[in-house]
Parts: C-alpha cells; structure tokens; sequence
C-alpha cells in the first residue's frame, strides 16, 4: 500500500469512528528521517484525523526544501533541523518555530540525535576523543555533523587540522566505513544506527556529549498560517503531542511503522535509531538561549548567515501550551520543565 493509500484509509476510518466529515486541512511537509516515527505513527493511527484534522503529507529530502515549500505557501507545517529554521529566519522568511521533534525541554546544549562510529581496526577507542588525531572522519560537510564533530575536537585540544574531514553523504556513510575510506564516520540518526547494524565490527565512540552544540527538531510554521489557520495549528500539535506520547512508550513498534513510510532503511536500524532518540515537543527558555549560545554563532562563523540576530521573535510558545491543556496525558511521562526554564 502506498504512503497516500496509507493516510487515505487512516483518516476514513478515523472519520467513521468519530463521524467527522469536514475536517479541517493542513498540508505538513517531513524529511524521512528516525526522529519523524511519531509523526509517522500518528499518521497510521488516525490520531489527527479524530481530531477533527486532515493532514496532507509530503516528504521531502532535506530541510532545505521544507524550507524553501513554506517561504512559498506551499505548505502550512515542516518539520526539519535547527540549521535550516534558523538560516530561512536570518534570510527574513517569515517563519516561526511552535514546537520540537528530537528535543529534551530539559538540556542545553544537546546532540542527542548524533554520534561518531568507528570501524573496527581504526584505532579509535571507544569514549577515547583524542585518538581521533590523524584519523579520517566521514562527515556531511555543511550539515550538523560538523559542527558536532569540531566541537568534540575542542573538548580535547584538537583542531579540525588534526584531522581528515572527508565530505560523506549520510546514505553513504556505512559504505565509507566497511570500504576503510575513513576511520570513523560522524552523522545523526538514522545514520550512526545504519553503521552500526551493516558495517561488522563497528561500535560507537560517543553518543551525543557535544558540550558547545545545540541541535534539535523543529516543527516549524508560518506567520501566514499562525494567522489563518490558529485552530489547524493547535489540533496538530497536539496529535503530535499524542504521537509522540504514544511513540516514547512504544519505541519499537514506531520504528517499525516507520519503515514503512521512508525508504532504504531497515526495521533494526531504525529501531536501534529511536532507541534512545530524545523526543519532546515543548519548547522552554533552553531552546532560545541555545540558539542564542551556540547555534547562531556557528552559522555566522560559517558565513551561513550574515549577522546574528535574537531568535525569541519567531518562537511561539502558544500551541504547545494549548496541547499542554487539551491533553496533559500526552505529557505524563516527561520531567517537568523547571520554573525558571518555562516560556
């Protein structure tokens, strides 16, 4: 069955269980990535649909295109990265961040959603950061592994000169890995799971642990459609809320209904990817001062921007506080955000 065969039936039998027949529509645009198996199982669930929501997915391959499908109103709600949210802000692109996909409401900084995996033989042992010296390291140049990798590097004295960055699509990282094309690669999930369950005899160094990285999921949306469609927007966050409740809870399943909706990748890589992925839709003052500490500075050091800039004007807070009401229960297995974190 294919993926819109898949949300048709999904939201009919939706519709016959709650006897709605005029939902409201929103078109949401996804990458095909671990991080996205709640949305993924909301989908399957109906879970939007019996909120009186029809929801139009299109996946696409990267952030960049999410981004590029909302500047032009051709879709209400994508869900990418922090990098690709943060240059269409600096680039005057009306958008507005109103909630997170791989998230802890808690951390700051976080890089929960990357690794570095080594081969076996690459003389990198695990948790040992300053064997890295003089290895090769596959990494996505542009992308947030490297921003990841540098930052570990500075943790222990070294410098990106210490090593070989070699440019390496994620969907290729495995392959450079059992070819000895480097010694360790370094990307987020599904990647990192995708090594270590294809490449024999690879293991990971490091999981996260990035002490100058902020790197989280965004659901973003525009002020065109915070405007027209406020109610749309406060039914999907909190189906999205519900999916990820429900996903947190039952982390293999999601995975494996992920499998069906993104191509190429197996159903132990990604669950051995959402094992551990942090997955939490609230924002909190972390997620500013995160911006603000760490991710902005990098995308100007880079010259991906041109200057910084305050990024508390396009986070919007109210969605997730509606969710918040309408369904606490979706929230019931999360650490409370501290007082002096709240938004």
């Amino acid at each position: 069955m294919g993926k819109l065969s898949r949300a048709v039936v999904a939201g009919l039998a939706a519709a016959l269980l709650t006897g709605t027949a005029l939902a409201e529509q929103l078109r949401v645009a996804v990458t095909s990535a671990a991080e996205n198996a709640p949305f993924f199982s909301a989908m399957e669930h109906g879970t939007f649909s019996k909120l009186g929501l029809d929801v139009k997915v299109d996946v696409m391959p990267s952030g960049v295109e999410i981004s590029n499908a909302l500047a032009s109103g051709s879709v209400d709600v994508g869900l990418f990265g922090t990098f690709p949210f943060l240059t269409a802000v600096a680039r005057g692109v009306p958008v507005v961040l109103i909630g997170h996909t791989w998230n802890n409401a808690l951390n700051n900084p976080q890089s929960e959603i990357l690794s570095v995996i080594a081969r076996e033989g690459s003389g990198v042992p695990a948790g040992d950061l300053k064997a890295l010296k003089g290895k090769k390291v596959g990494v996505t140049r542009g992308a947030g592994g490297e921003p990841y990798i540098v930052g570990l590097l500075k943790q222990v004295g070294l410098s990106p000169d210490d090593v070989t960055l070699v440019n390496t699509a994620p969907s290729n990282m495995a392959t450079a890995l059992a070819n000895k094309d480097v010694d360790v690669i370094t990307s987020w999930e599904p990647w990192p799971s995708a090594a270590l369950t294809k490449v024999p005899g690879a293991y990971k160094v490091i999981y996260g642990g990035c002490k100058s990285c902020y790197d989280a999921g965004t659901v973003v949306t525009t002020r065109t459609a915070i405007k027209d469609k406020p109610k749309e927007l406060a039914l999907f966050i909190q189906g999205y809320a519900e999916g990820q409740h429900w996903a947190r809870l039952h982390r293999d399943e999601a995975a494996t209904i992920a499998t069906r909706w993104i191509p190429g990748l197996d159903e132990a890589t990604l669950k051995l990817a959402f094992k551990t992925l942090p997955i939490d839709v609230r924002l909190s003052k972390n997620t500013i001062e995160g911006f603000k500490e760490y991710s902005i500075p990098l995308l100007l050091r880079d010259k991906r921007i041109p200057k910084a800039f305050d990024p508390a004007p396009a986070v919007d807070n109210q969605f997730v506080a509606k969710a918040e009401k309408a369904d606490p229960e979706a929230f019931s297995d999360l650490k409370p955000i501290p007082a002096d974190k709240r938004l």
